[in-house]
């Protein structure tokens, strides 16, 4: 019996978008679909959560009537709806999980560059004046969560990309496809546009597959180890040359040009694979991406690019809000050629969380650091300087972190062999920096009695 379909649209979108993209499915796929079943949620209120949303659809889910058992239902997600699924679907016991093909267009997985740019850029540029939810509302509390380096991404991939729930992703749980555009908008909207992005999110943080750097500079600040884990479970993920964040959706699209047909075939194709064919099908979108960016790489905006999110903490897992990370060739090359490249060519962009900037964002273009680093005696060090400095003078912080002075603090040597392991396009990283909070012995002391 064919299973019924469920449709979740982004944040200040609405189900009425994705009519076109239910009948063109319909008409394809035929029998295949028995319903189709178009979401339907407020997310341009300030007050609203995501716990909000997650909730609202389970009880949604009921009233609707909608199938709760394991793996007979199919799902399509636009952006913030990924974030939506994904938070309801960590809420349940993985065997009980009720979706089984799950197709992500343009998923804000990691966030999107637009969240934090301000309520007059996000309503004149983007979405316009006419939310009814009340004038320049534009759901303060979801673009938190959809705002790059959010704990709110973070904390949801180390639940559902890392240690034993990743299971749910994969042949016997949900097959994840992640489709993802590599063009910007045109005319206003053109504003909002960046390298590597489909106008809206950056094809780096749509990927679900991701990994984890956690770097220890606590017990050994002149020799940090650090470790590199790839998240766990299967996805597929594949780059849609030439779609913008809109026109993935197929949205009054005639639905008859190339690009549009291989859309419409791709997901087709993934509400269609079994568990037998899922890892030859992750295989082949994976070659036919690879084959894309290596075409199209000389293309600035379309290059490869990583979302590097960096958390830094201390040893007792405290946040440390102020810092500076820096990327330098530890074989002391007096030009400091590397550093320099790496800093003002494949480093491209800089965001810190606005809550909370011990969370940051790191735009790094992939393709232009492998040209920089490109030989094997070559290496890229990461070290750390914090503030405040600490010290037992009465001038200086009774608290802090020594690593203001090159005897004080090491870096993390990366090889240039190891470099794609750290950095890889089209992908997120979450780095973990943890450092040595230290007190100085004027911060507390006894004294004898007079």
């Amino acid at each position: 019996m064919p299973r019924p379909l469920v449709i979740i649209h982004g944040w200040s979108d609405h189900a009425a978008t994705f009519k076109t993209l239910a009948a063109r499915l319909r008409e394809t796929r035929g029998g295949e679909v028995t319903t189709i079943s178009l979401a339907e949620y407020v997310s341009m209120n300030d007050y609203v959560t995501f716990d909000d949303l997650a909730a609202a659809m389970d009880t949604a889910w009921t009233r609707r009537g909608l199938p709760r058992d394991p793996r007979s239902i199919d799902a399509i997600v636009h952006s913030t709806g990924g974030l939506v699924i994904r938070d309801w679907m960590k809420r349940m016991p993985i065997a009980e999980i009720p979706i089984n093909h799950l197709v992500m267009l343009a998923p804000a997985n990691f966030g999107s560059p637009l969240a934090h740019k301000g309520r007059s850029f996000i309503g004149r540029v983007v979405k316009g004046y006419d939310n009814k939810e009340g004038a320049f509302q534009t759901g303060a509390r979801i673009l938190r969560g959809l705002e790059l380096a959010s704990p709110y991404s973070w904390n949801l991939a180390l639940t559902d990309r890392f240690g034993d729930r990743a299971a749910m992703y994969g042949p016997g749980g949900v097959l994840c496809t992640v489709l993802v555009g590599n063009r910007g908008y045109s005319g206003i909207r053109a504003v909002a546009n960046e390298d590597g992005s489909d106008g809206t999110v950056r094809v780096s943080t749509a990927n679900l597959n991701c990994a984890r750097l956690e770097a220890d500079f606590v017990d050994r600040p002149m020799e940090p180890t650090y470790r590199v884990t790839e998240s766990s479970g299967t996805v597929g993920f594949a780059v849609m040359d030439g779609h913008n964040h809109t026109t993935i959706t197929l949205n009054e699209s005639s639905g008859r040009s190339e690009r549009d047909k291989l859309l419409l075939e791709r997901i087709n194709k993934a509400l269609d694979v079994s568990d037998g064919n899922f890892a030859a099908w992750c295989g082949t979108l994976r070659q036919e991406t690879d084959a894309l960016m290596d075409e199209i790489d000389t293309r600035s905006e379309t290059q490869g690019f990583q979302n590097t999110v960096v958390r830094v903490v201390d040893q007792d897992g405290n946040a440390v809000p102020d810092y500076f990370i820096e990327f330098y060739d530890d074989d002391k090359d007096p030009k400091d050629l590397i550093a320099k490249m790496f800093h003002t060519t494949a480093l491209v962009d800089v965001h810190a969380y606005g809550d909370d900037p011990s969370y940051r964002s790191l735009y790094v273009n992939c393709t232009k650091l492998e040209r920089v680093i490109d030989k094997v005696d070559e290496a890229l060090s990461v070290s750390i300087t914090a503030h405040p400095s600490v010290g037992e003078d009465p001038g200086q912080s009774p608290v802090g972190y020594s690593t203001m002075n090159a005897a004080d603090i090491g870096g993390c040597r990366i090889p240039q062999a190891q470099l794609s392991s750290v950095f890889r396009r089209n992908r997120t990283v979450l780095v973990t920096l943890r450092l040595k909070r230290e007190r100085a012995q004027r911060l507390f002391d006894f004294t004898g009695a007079p």
